[in-house]
């Protein structure tokens, strides 16, 4: 069980806001050839895990698009492979187009970075990222409240006369 207060609007703040647009490349025979935009990477480390984010993209006439990439987790592990030591969480959250999504990562670390893969059919985005800033209670962290509750009414049962 997670209790959080996502209906306070007192507990979002604006995070990340980007506008991306793909490259094109010519082909010997001078065909456009569209390069898709690359993964990106929120460039802070975050400490929350709860966050809103919104993906919108110009949609071509007749295309009826609802998908717009994931959202994931990524971390150091101190592994290096290849230069690199982030790894990424296998469990991303799919994101829907023009829409608010819910993204609630895993505590698994006490810090890490947010990505977004986007489709590779689109030739731009914006990408808005909030993060939440309220409660964020887990089951053990709610059972060890209430087991340190019970504990500390012992001791007064026991020390009062």
């Amino acid at each position: 069980m997670r209790i959080v207060e996502l209906s306070n609007s007192s507990n979002w703040e604006s995070l990340y806001t980007t506008n991306l647009t793909g490259g094109t490349v010519y082909t010997d025979e001078g065909e456009p050839k569209a390069i898709p935009i690359p993964p990106v990477t929120i460039p802070f480390l975050l400490d929350s895990f709860v966050f809103a984010i919104s993906v919108s993209t110009a949609v071509p006439e007749a295309a009826d698009w609802r998908f717009a990439g994931w959202a994931n987790q990524k971390m150091s592990t101190g592994i290096v492979l290849g230069g690199s030591q982030d790894a990424t969480v296998n469990k991303s959250q799919a994101l829907f187009l023009d829409q608010v999504n819910l993204v609630m990562f895993p505590k698994i670390s006490t810090d890490f970075s947010l990505g977004v893969t986007l489709p590779k059919w689109f030739r731009s985005a914006q990408i808005i990222v909030w993060r939440y800033t309220g409660v964020d209670d887990t089951s053990e962290e709610i059972l060890l409240t209430q087991e340190f509750a019970n504990i500390n009414f012992k001791l007064e049962q026991l020390l009062s006369p």
